[in-house]
């Protein structure tokens, strides 16, 4: 056993949660204050866990701490993600957890796998969202909630603050239930269950239809993409390759007297020479 201490019951595994050969999440909890239930069965450098992770062909493995409190416990789940609010709604089972934006996409995982594995250890629905994606969800809640026969502003603030955020929440209560979430009769609740249902199917089909609407549109775009970079003629093609000859800029200059000898300097006029500067001493002349 890589873990002795599991073998002898100081540390108790609480949960598990897996996908066999993609991940697993394993909430442990010790009872003897003194060992610390994660450190032991990570291992120095990680070399405990390795070998476990080795055994399964390199299946990743989460080890979280567990906590009695569904406040704490729900983070540790959703790790590596940071977290900034968690909201419980035991009615619905559901915890709605709030992000920021640059932990959306870790929160939620690969294909989902990390929210839906800490789902599965929790045994609640775990729903990640920003601060900004709720505040849209609860508008669009107000919006069709007020759309519900015999409802007031009372019992759709009641809804909301139950953590029913759509049609489709409504439909999984009985008649009994929703009468005493919202004060009316069951048969009442019965007609609000009825009208939640068939609009629950019309949200479903037009976000469907809105959503092929959105991938055509986004295809068509980077089809168009594509096309524009391939309405190159040949011509132009040719151009770019084989540019005219007085297109080019030349850069080099034909060499001129001037740059080989330098500047043409006038030439000084020549004083002719007398007797006394060729011979150095007077003439005959000049001696009579």
């Amino acid at each position: 056993n890589e873990i002795p201490e599991i073998t002898d019951r100081t540390i108790e595994i609480k949960a598990l949660a897996r996908e066999a050969g993609y991940r697993t999440k394993i909430a442990v909890s010790s009872i003897d204050l003194k060992v610390d239930c994660v450190g032991a069965c990570v291992g120095v450098r990680g070399s405990r866990i390795k070998n476990i992770v080795d055994e399964l062909g390199g299946e990743r493995i989460d080890i979280v701490r567990w906590n009695d409190s569904l406040q704490v416990m729900i983070p540790n789940a959703l790790q590596p993600a940071a977290i900034e609010e968690v909201f419980l709604y035991p009615r619905l089972g559901r915890a709605i957890v709030l992000v920021k934006e640059d932990q959306l996409s870790l929160a939620i995982g690969r294909r989902g796998q990390n929210v839906r594995l800490a789902s599965k250890l929790v045994g609640w629905d775990i729903e990640i969202m920003t601060h900004d994606e709720l505040n849209e969800g609860i508008d669009k809640a107000e919006t069709w909630f007020r759309q519900l026969p015999n409802v007031s502003e009372e019992m759709v603030e009641a809804f909301i603050v139950d953590g029913f955020l759509s049609y489709d929440d409504l439909t999984f209560l009985e008649p009994a239930q929703l009468a005493e979430i919202s004060g009316v009769t069951e048969e009442q609740a019965q007609e609000m269950i009825t009208f939640a249902e068939e609009a629950a199917e019309r949200v479903e089909e037009e976000t469907r239809l809105a959503r092929e609407a959105e991938a055509e549109a986004r295809a068509q775009a980077e089809a168009a993409g594509v096309s524009e970079e391939a309405k190159e003629t040949p011509s132009q093609t040719a151009a770019t390759l084989f540019p005219e000859e007085g297109s080019v800029a030349t850069t080099e200059s034909k060499p001129t007297m001037e740059s080989l000898f330098g500047p043409d300097t006038p030439a000084k006029e020549e004083q002719p020479l007398d007797a006394k500067q060729v011979f150095g001493e007077e003439t005959p002349a000049e001696k009579t």
